[in-house]
C-alpha cells in the first residue's frame, strides 16, 4: 500500500512537471536578448550558431532553459518599443469583459428558467442546449456567419461577443447546481408573497456565487484564447485579439517572442489563481447529486 501511495506520488509529480515545463521555459527565455534568440531558435544562420552543417543551409538549434546573459531587453522592447502589442493586448480585454458581463447575468437566469418553469418543452429545448455546447467552434461558425450577415455585423467584434454571451456552458453548469438547491426555501419564500423575480434576486442568485465565479474562470481561458472566430469575423489588423497576431511574432519580431508570449499569459494565469477555489467548488457543487 505504501509503495502504491509512492508511485502515485510520483506519477503525478511527473505530470505537474510535464504541464508546468512549458511554462516555466517561456519564463525563463523571456529574459534573453533578441539576438541570442535569433541564433538559438530561427532559422537564420550566424556566425554564433554556424556548425558542420551550415555550408548546408540548416543549424540545429541550441535549446536551453537559461539564457547565456540575463536581460530586459525583450520587455523593454515589448513595453516601450511595440505599441502594437499592447493595443493587441487591450483588444483582447475589450472582447472578453462584456462576454464575461453577459454571461453572468444571463446565465443564471436562464438555468432558473430551465429549473423552475414548467413548460412540456422544456425539456427539448434544454436538450439541444446541451448539443449546441458539444459541438465544435468550427461547426459553429457558419451559421454565427450568416445570422452575423443578417445583423449585419459580419465584420464587427459583436459578431464574437454575442455568441460568446450566450453560450450554454454557463446555463449547463448553473442547473445542474440549482438540482440540488432546496426547494423547501423557494417554497417558503411564495408563501411569503415573493414572486419568481423576488424569489432568484433574493434566495437564488446569492447562493450561486461559487458557480458563477468558476464560470467566469472556464470563460476567460476559453475566449482569452479565440482564434478562429477573430481571424473570420474581424478584418481590420488593428482589430485583432493578442491570440491572432501572437502567431506572427515569430516570423515578425522573433527577438521578443518569450516576452509576448508571457505578457499573453499573465491575465490568464492572474484569473486562474484569483479563481482556482471558486473553480473547484463550483464544479464540485454542480456535479453532486441530490
Amino acid at each position: 500500500m505504501k509503495s502504491r501511495h509512492i508511485f502515485s506520488k510520483i506519477c503525478i509529480i511527473i505530470a505537474a512537471g510535464v504541464a508546468v515545463f512549458p511554462i516555466v521555459f517561456i519564463f525563463a527565455n523571456s529574459f534573453m536578448g533578441g539576438g541570442e534568440i535569433v541564433s538559438r531558435y530561427s532559422a537564420e544562420i550566424l556566425e554564433s550558431n554556424a556548425g558542420d552543417f551550415a555550408s548546408h543551409g540548416i543549424h540545429f538549434v541550441r535549446f536551453g532553459l537559461l539564457p547565456d546573459a540575463f536581460t530586459l531587453e525583450q520587455y523593454k522592447q515589448l513595453l516601450f518599443g511595440s505599441p502594437g502589442y499592447l493595443r493587441m493586448f487591450w483588444n483582447s480585454v475589450l472582447l472578453i469583459i462584456p462576454v464575461l458581463i453577459g454571461q453572468c447575468v444571463i446565465a443564471p437566469l436562464a438555468a432558473y428558467a430551465f429549473e423552475n418553469i414548467r413548460w412540456k418543452y422544456k425539456e427539448a429545448l434544454y436538450f439541444m442546449y446541451i448539443i449546441v455546447m458539444l459541438m465544435p467552434t468550427q461547426i459553429l461558425l457558419v451559421p454565427n456567419f450568416i445570422v452575423a450577415g443578417w445583423l449585419n455585423i459580419r465584420e464587427s467584434s459583436l459578431a464574437i461577443i454575442l455568441p460568446a454571451m450566450f453560450h450554454p456552458l454557463g446555463v449547463f453548469l448553473i442547473r445542474q447546481q440549482l438540482k440540488n438547491f432546496p426547494k423547501d426555501c423557494m417554497e417558503a419564500a411564495a408563501l411569503d408573497g415573493a414572486g419568481p423575480w423576488k424569489t432568484y434576486r433574493c434566495i437564488v442568485r446569492p447562493n450561486l456565487k461559487s458557480v458563477v465565479a468558476a464560470l467566469v474562470v472556464l470563460l476567460f481561458a476559453d475566449n482569452w484564447n479565440i482564434v478562429d472566430q477573430a481571424v473570420v469575423f474581424i478584418k481590420n489588423i488593428y482589430e485583432n485579439p493578442l491570440s491572432v497576431y501572437l502567431g506572427s511574432v515569430v516570423t515578425g519580431d522573433p527577438g521578443m517572442f518569450f516576452a509576448v508570449s508571457v505578457f499573453y499569459l499573465i491575465p490568464a494565469l492572474l484569473v486562474f489563481l484569483l479563481g482556482q477555489d471558486y473553480l473547484t467548488e463550483g464544479i464540485t457543487l454542480s456535479s453532486v447529486k441530490s
